[in-house]
């Protein structure tokens, strides 16, 4: 018997691994890591735009095209704020043609 409820069966088309960063970073220096963006999809991946609300938070990618199976690095910054201090969360947004459209990297730094 069917109970008429239909399950959300879309899957992701692609990865980024690690999603989440946690780091200690210094006043005045810079935090750099790499992030991999992986297309797990039979299309080839686009990657349209990455976005950060502000000028401390960075992610350069040096191909925006991700064939099928294969996977690019991401590399992702952080120079912190003369006014920040302590825990702070900063985010960077990549939009693609993928599913979904737009996945978030959640960068959690505490400086010190």
């Amino acid at each position: 018997m069917s109970s008429g409820c239909k399950e959300n069966q879309t899957q992701e088309s692609y990865s980024i691994n690690p999603i989440s960063i946690s780091f200690n970073v210094l006043r005045g220096s810079k935090f750099d890591t790499v992030v991999y963006v992986k297309n797990k999809a039979s299309k080839d991946l686009f990657i349209s735009e990455i976005a950060t609300a502000c000028g401390c938070t960075g992610g350069l990618l040096k191909d925006s095209t991700i064939m099928p199976n294969d996977s690019v690095q991401l590399k992702v910054s952080f120079t912190p704020d003369t006014k920040d201090s302590g825990n702070v969360v900063r985010f960077i947004s990549i939009r693609t043609n993928g599913t979904p459209a737009i996945k978030t990297i959640e960068l959690r730094a505490k400086v010190i």
